[in-house]
């Protein structure tokens, strides 16, 4: 059985994106769990259920990809996942199409409580 996470799953190669999210949501008691490879955060979905995920385009691999292997785990399909990409019609249709929400950058404290269900 996967543990539940109350928190975000921040999946990006920029730890300053890692810290910016961590002072972010810290005065809103959330904490963060970040991954550097799409490879390290699928392993540790094998065995935890995040509140919300957050993938960068800036991953080693096709972010769109991994948030579509996400939806077809059934714990999993419930779970918000946005993918963080720069201002792109043809990457905001991507997105609609593997159903996740797109998150234009640069992320800001607005965008990133709005996802969460916190504004």
């Amino acid at each position: 059985m996967a543990a539940s996470f109350d928190g975000l799953l921040l999946v990006s190669p920029h730890e300053p994106l890692w810290v910016y999210a961590e002072l972010a949501l810290e005065p809103k008691g959330l904490p963060v769990r970040y991954f550097a490879s799409a490879k390290e955060a699928l392993f540790w979905l094998r065995d935890h259920t995040p509140k919300a995920i957050l993938l960068d385009t800036d991953l080693d691999v096709d972010p769109f990809a991994v948030a579509s292997r996400i939806r077809h785990v059934r714990r999993l399909k419930e779970v918000p996942v946005a993918v963080l990409i720069p201002p792109s019609e043809k990457l905001r249709t991507t997105a609609e199409v593997v159903r996740v929400q797109a998150m234009e950058k640069p992320l800001t404290r607005e965008k990133l409580y709005r996802f969460l269900g916190l504004a």
